[in-house]
């Protein structure tokens, strides 16, 4: 015990010393720990969540079937390549939808709009496609048939946050929350959704 007690008078400086290097090493640590933290709170700051929502409705005289893209998110919505499928095929621009609906039915009144390249803030929304035919009751037999095939409307929209991460939001019958994706993938030239 005497042996330990002289060693420590006489080399005091070492044992500050280590107890630096430990303190410095404990700092490092919490330092590295609280940059994690916070980069993975600005990443929250600024997280888009895209949402793709169908809607029917008769207003104003109208049968009104709307396709529109929601960011819900804290942040804005960088909007990469969008895929839509309807009544079994793949759709190039929705203005295919109006060409697939059941005989009989006229070609409908349509407003399209794109969702490629498209920037959304949060809250806002964007319009894709917006299809309607005035009500009448000999209609009715075929806009239910019409709906059946808008309900099974298949849209797929990649999009990223500022930071570069990035999630794809599908919609299957009914919205899914994003899942996340390493990027978005190219969007197609030859496709205007």
């Amino acid at each position: 015990m005497n042996r330990a007690l002289a060693w420590l008078k006489n080399n005091h400086t070492a044992i500050t010393s280590l107890a630096a290097i430990l303190i410095s090493a404990i700092a490092l640590f919490v330092a590295w720990d609280q940059s994690r933290v916070m980069r993975a709170q600005q990443h929250a700051d600024v997280w888009p969540a895209v949402q793709i929502e169908t809607q029917m409705s008769t207003e104003e005289g109208q049968h009104v079937f709307l396709v529109a893209m929601t960011n819900d998110g804290i942040g804005p919505a960088l909007v990469g390549r969008v895929e839509a499928g309807f009544a079994g095929q793949a759709l190039q621009n929705w203005e295919e939808m109006g060409q697939h609906r059941p005989e009989g039915l006229p070609y409908p009144n349509m407003w399209t709009g794109g969702g490629q390249g498209v920037i959304l803030a949060p809250g806002e929304s964007t319009i894709l496609a917006q299809i309607s035919w005035p009500v009448s009751e000999e209609r009715w037999p075929l806009i239910r048939d019409y709906q059946t095939d808008f309900f099974a409307l298949t849209v797929e929209a990649c999009f990223c946050s500022v930071y570069g991460r990035c999630w794809t939001a599908r919609r299957e019958g009914r919205t899914t929350h994003p899942e996340p994706i390493d990027a978005c993938p190219v969007p197609d030239p030859d496709t205007n959704l």
